[in-house]
């Protein structure tokens, strides 16, 4: 359990893969720590595990009548305290049950809240249901799932895919928020919002999240105001009344600051990764070598870089993503069909080959970056779709 932080503030599922005789997905801890999961194949899917009750990790503390363990077979179950008893129920991540009476747990690639009864809030239903026990049953639970915030209306974000990457907020009654319109004078029932885009953020300690494209201010009270509708209006004392709080305008004033900081983050890091591959280049001495590239406007629709848009989305914020996918100097490289890099700064990199006396140009048309200006040969566009 040592890949596990004690503070988990956000969970995510990933999408299956395959390699030879195994499939399996991950989950992403806290944006840093990554856990696999894999299985054997079984006639074109996978079947879990065999359940096991021989416990080879019991190392964390009771917290809130239950306490975490690990099993022989990698899987995470619970000890229930008031009787010791080992519960049957398994998963691939869990953690300790909080103050509210919840737990975040992962399975089959899914993220869920599980309470007291081991019952997880499912996707679909949008209630807590018991859970089917059969190895080829699916837990249908979320995207991502993240901590309940501060404050005097706790909230958790929970994101899930359909067409698109939905957002919703799910309070410690055990129902999804609903946020209602609210002008300065009254609140209309009939304009509610209950799922926003995926970008919508998580709430502060003060109660404000954003969502529609920093478009609104959610109150986690269960209002929402319009950012346009907040500068412009004569009332603005009366809309703070309403939040209680005067902080939440701080969001508006200090977006353009934000934006530049974030911004100047992601460049540190596509930087790293672009003196990370120079060096890699070098050391393999691959200075001679033609590579496709893959510019990131073109990635926003294709499933295989939905980490990497996500990443840029949660870390830098939805400003900097629109920002980076119009701006071409940011790309992958591709080698015989497979990314030989993550995201790098193209014009860093030229002018980092320049500095090692190794010249290049990239073929806009074809989108070949060629190192040495020995070959001019057009190599065929890689079609990743495939």
């Amino acid at each position: 359990m040592e890949n596990i932080p004690k503070k988990v503030t956000i969970i995510e599922g990933s999408a299956m893969w395959s390699e030879g005789e195994l499939l399996g997905y991950s989950y992403t801890i806290n944006k840093e720590v990554l856990i696999s999961i894999d299985f054997p194949r079984y006639r074109g899917g996978y079947v879990r595990k065999a359940k096991s009750d021989q416990i080879i990790d019991e190392s964390k503390d009771f917290v809130n009548g239950f306490k975490v363990v690990q099993t022989a077979n990698k899987e995470y179950a619970y000890i229930r305290e008031k009787d010791n008893v080992l519960l049957p129920y398994r998963y691939d991540i869990a953690t300790d049950f909080n103050e509210y009476g919840y737990a975040m747990v992962g399975k089959d690639a899914k993220v869920s809240w599980i309470d007291r009864e081991f019952r997880y809030f499912d996707a679909n239903e949008e209630k807590f249901l018991d859970e089917m026990e059969s190895n080829h049953a699916r837990f249908n639970g979320f995207m991502s799932v993240s901590d309940f915030s501060k404050g005097e209306t706790p909230l958790s974000r929970i994101s899930r895919f359909y067409n698109n990457t939905d957002v919703s907020y799910l309070g410690i009654d055990g129902k999804y928020k609903e946020f209602f319109k609210c002008d300065g004078e009254k609140i209309s029932e009939s304009d509610s919002i209950k799922e926003f885009p995926e970008y919508s953020t998580i709430f502060d300690d003060e109660g404000h999240a954003t969502a529609n494209d920093c478009e609104l201010i959610l109150l986690s009270g269960g209002y929402y105001l319009s950012v346009k509708d907040l500068i412009r209006s004569a009332k603005i004392k009366d809309l703070m009344k309403i939040a209680t709080k005067e902080g939440f305008l701080d969001i508006v004033i200090d977006n353009e600051k934000k934006f530049k900081q974030a911004y100047n983050k992601f460049l540190k890091y596509t930087s790293e990764n672009t003196m990370s591959t120079l060096d890699k280049l070098l050391k393999n001495n691959e200075v001679e070598t033609e590579y496709d590239m893959l510019r990131l406007e073109s990635i926003a629709n294709i499933s295989e870089f939905s980490s990497v848009r996500d990443k840029i989305l949660w870390e830098y914020g939805i400003d900097v993503y629109k920002a980076v996918i119009s701006n071409k100097k940011f790309a992958f490289l591709f080698k015989n069909g497979f990314r030989h890099s993550n995201l790098i700064d193209i014009e860093l990199f030229q002018s980092l080959l320049a500095k090692n006396g190794i010249p290049s140009y990239i073929d806009y048309e074809e989108d070949v970056f060629h190192y040495n200006g020995n070959k001019h040969v057009k190599t065929k566009k890689i079609d990743i779709n495939k």
